[in-house]
Order: structure tokens, then sequence, then C-alpha cells
């Protein structure tokens, strides 16, 4: 039985490619808490910073987000309702990199009832579709970082709760590669950027190379955080993370400082 218990559990979490029921509800505290996506990027514009496009409309996730987060915390009506309307603006243009990374998150959410219920065959296709989703909305747009902060966000999530190394390696490098593009693409005005921006995505590169085994370039970025952000909850996690031997396992270096203003923290 024991055995058979195990063999299930190691399906399950292959087929559904991680992104499990923990994952996905850590992911969406991510959004749902005034993560990256509202802090440090928007459609359209690489270096278009939040204070310019709050008030253009332009903005895909603020049309679909409250829906997405209650739906990853359970209520299915409302993960409808964000799925109907990005499958509304797909409709029009099957292109639209910011409702196809977001489609794919929901299915990828979606999936792990099929995968608990038993139903792996058909968890596997629909888990499959989610990941391609996200992968073509960042081939679609690999320069948005409204497209690539929603991935990074969705698989640091999965990586840091999957029990299998392998898989979790795999989770840890898509997150680490797309969080490494934005700081990339953010550059010139990062610095600029609200301190819970900052930290969400510097804590996120500290996460995703703890987890990928490279220690110092994680101390790196706490280093930033200390040095950066003083006198914020990111600073003191990261203090507190660089003064205790280093582990591997999660650092607890993101959604730190989601209850206090977050997009509008300076």
């Amino acid at each position: 039985m024991q055995q058979k218990m195990n063999r299930n559990l190691r399906e399950f979490v292959q087929c559904q490619g991680s992104l499990g029921l923990p994952a996905m509800i850590a992911a969406a505290a991510v959004f749902a808490m005034g993560g990256l996506t509202l802090g440090s990027g928007v459609a359209g514009t690489p270096g278009q910073d939040l204070a310019q496009s709050a008030g253009s409309g332009d903005r895909f996730d603020m049309l679909v987000r409250v829906d997405f987060f209650s739906g990853f915390a359970g209520d299915a009506a409302a993960l409808e309702r964000g799925m109907k309307k990005c499958e509304e603006a797909l409709a029009k243009d099957p292109k639209n990199a910011e409702a196809l990374v977001w489609h794919g998150s929901g299915l990828s959410y979606s999936a792990k009832k099929e995968f608990m219920a038993g139903n792996y065959e058909k968890g596997r296709e629909i888990q499959a579709r989610g990941v391609a989703e996200m992968n073509e909305a960042v081939a679609l747009h690999p320069d948005d970082v409204a497209v690539l902060i929603p991935r990074a966000s969705v698989f640091l999530s999965a990586a840091l709760h999957v029990p299998l190394p392998e898989v979790a390696r795999k989770d840890f490098r898509i997150a680490a590669d797309d969080y490494e593009k934005v700081l990339h693409l953010q550059a010139a005005y990062f610095s600029e950027l609200p301190i819970h921006a900052r930290g969400e995505l510097l804590g996120g590169l500290a996460e995703a190379w703890n987890g990928l085994g490279a220690v110092e370039k994680s101390r790196g970025y706490q280093m930033r955080m200390a040095e950066e952000l003083k006198d914020s909850p990111y600073a003191r996690r990261a203090e507190e993370v660089l003064a205790s031997p280093s582990k591997s396992g999660p650092l607890g270096t993101t959604c730190l400082g989601c209850h206090v203003g977050n997009a509008s923290q300076k």
C-alpha cells in the first residue's frame, strides 16, 4: 500500500510539472499582494513603469487579477470569470501574450484538481497546455516584464514546494532566467521603482539561485537587498539570512511587506 502511495505521489508531481495546489496558492499570494507584476512592469512597453501606466487602461492584469486571485484561493466561479476574460481577449488577438500567460497559469491550477482526483491523463493534458501557453507568451513578448514576471512567479512558487529535486531544478531555472531578464530590462530605472517591486525581484532571484545551488550568487542578491532597501522588511530578512549558515530550502525572501501599501511603497 505504501509503495503504491509513493508511486502515485511521484506520478502526481511529475505529471503536473510541479505546479500543484501549495505552489499555486503561493504564486497567487505573490500576485494578490501586489507582487512584481504590479510594481515593476507593464504590458507592451518594457521600459515603462507603474506610475506611467497606472491610468492608461492598457494593463491586462488589472482586468483579471482579482478573479484569478480568488480562483486560486478556491473560488471556482471567479477563476472561470478570469479564464473567460482571457479567452475573450485571445479570441480577438490570439497573440495577446498577457492573456496567454494568465490563462496558462489558470490551466496549471485547474490541472491539480484532476491529479488529486486520480485523473492523471486529463491532468497531464491540461498541465501541458498551461505550461505551453506560459512559454508561448514569453516567446511572443520575450522582453515584456508583464509577461516574464507572472511566469517566473508561478514557477518559483512551484519549485519551492515540489518534493522532486529534478523537477524543482527545472522550475528554479525558468524563474531565475526570467527574473534575471527582468532585472536587465529594468536596470536603467531600477533604483526608482517602489521598495516592494525591488524587494520582490531581488528576493525572487535570491530564492531561485539558492534553489539551483548557486549559493554565492544568491547571497549577492541578499546583500543587495540589505544595502539598497535599508529599513525595509526585505533588508531585515536578507540580514537574517546572511547571518545564518547557508542552507537549502526556502529562504523566505519574497512576499514581504505585501500588506502595507505594496505598489505605492517608496
